[in-house]
């Protein structure tokens, strides 16, 4: 599988101090944050770094339909924020699940907006097949994020991001 040509690098401030995230490399923190761990929802926080993945190597797919790269970068964008609406530095790698929920929630915008779930499928590199994944996380909405779809759909600015009228939250 490909890896992400982009480099992409933001700073972030961070208790008082700006931190530069190489975001090439932050699957491999991902990995070393996720690894072990045998909590609740372990099975889909263990594929966290192969969400992001392919949230990165969408971004360079030709067949992305443009309407949908300002939603990717947001997934992205989320996994490395240190404080939102799930935060990991508060509840460790069980945080991540309201960024998993997003990368399969864009995911499924992305496989409905391009007509296929083709394009996912070439952009994975998990261990499980990724359109059972998506779906998985998305019919387990409640259990995995409880009421926070409101909240995080906001917190990533999703009414401004340009999302088709059919798309609407719940």
């Amino acid at each position: 599988m490909k890896s992400p040509s982009r480099i992409f690098a933001w700073r972030i401030s961070m208790a008082g101090r700006e931190e530069v995230f190489n975001l090439k490399r932050f699957d491999a923190m991902l990995e070393k944050d996720v690894a072990g761990y045998e909590g609740k929802f372990s099975h889909l926080i263990a594929r966290a770094p192969a969400l992001y993945r392919m949230m990165t190597r969408l971004l360079d797919d030709r067949d992305l339909p443009r309407s949908m790269s300002p939603l990717v970068i947001a997934a992205i964008a989320y996994f490395i924020l240190p404080e939102d609406i799930i935060p990991e530095e508060k509840y460790g790698p069980i945080g991540y699940v309201d960024d998993i929920y997003l990368c399969a929630f864009v995911a499924n915008e992305v496989r409905k907006e391009s007509g296929s779930s083709d394009i996912l499928a070439r952009n994975w590199d998990g261990d499980v097949p990724v359109n059972d994944l998506v779906n998985e996380i998305l019919e387990r909405e409640t259990e995995i994020i409880a009421d926070k779809k409101d909240r995080i759909m906001q917190y990533i600015g999703y009414d401004q991001l340009g999302a088709a009228s059919s798309d609407c939250i719940d």
